[in-house]
């Protein structure tokens, strides 16, 4: 049987304006985030892993020495999200069956989950796959996610503001998958804090894979 190849697409171009300084660059563990979400993605050896860098590129782009990522620069960053998608979507090398979009700030998420998220894809090709959590009474979904190849095009003409929420609503047939660990992510200094005291709470995202 035919391995299905699944690109990955790392969003890490965003100013993280709330922030107050480059999500990407902020080290846990002594490892910038952005570079740990790129192991996470080359460890996986699914296919060809593209980082879309933009805020910083220089200093972003340096934190992959050593690791099998094509770098894209996208200077529209400050449009939204949907140009980081689009950009990285658009360069990906070769022929794949499946993209994987992953947020460089998904600190939580774990080699475990990217494989469930990939085992529950490979068993329908045909499907998006989502990852969903729950808070209290409500059910949310979001990045990690992957789509298939007939949705590739649309991922590349992607709004620049909405990222590929669209995309996903337009279409029927999406699978949930469980995964606790991607409702974490960084975007205050207040997450900021809880990730360095390892005592953050899980907040609701918007459901759409998108800005970094």
């Amino acid at each position: 049987m035919k391995k299905q190849k699944i690109a990955s697409v790392l969003l890490a171009a965003g100013g993280s304006a709330r922030l107050g300084q480059p999500k990407q660059l902020v080290k846990l563990d002594g490892e910038a985030l952005v570079r740990r979400a790129a192991v996470l993605l080359t460890g996986l050896e699914a296919g060809p892993v593209v980082a879309v860098v933009g805020c910083r590129p220089s200093e972003v782009a340096a934190e992959f020495e050593g690791l099998a990522v094509n770098v894209v620069v996208n200077d529209e960053w400050r449009q939204g999200m949907g140009s980081s998608i689009a950009q990285g979507v658009r360069n990906i090398p070769g022929e794949v069956d499946g993209v994987l979009l992953l947020l460089c700030d998904q600190w939580r998420v774990e080699r475990a989950d990217l494989l469930r998220l990939m085992h529950a894809w490979h068993a329908d090709i045909s499907a998006i796959c989502v990852s969903e959590w729950r808070k209290e009474d409500s059910v949310f979904t979001g990045p990690p996610v992957i789509f298939p190849r007939e949705l590739i095009h649309e991922l590349k003409i992607v709004q620049v503001d909405r990222g590929a929420k669209p995309v996903i609503d337009a279409y029927r047939h999406v699978k949930a998958v469980q995964m606790k660990n991607a409702a974490y992510d960084l975007d205050t200094p207040q997450e900021l804090e809880g990730l360095i005291n390892r005592s953050v709470r899980p907040r609701p995202r918007d459901p759409s894979p998108g800005a970094s």
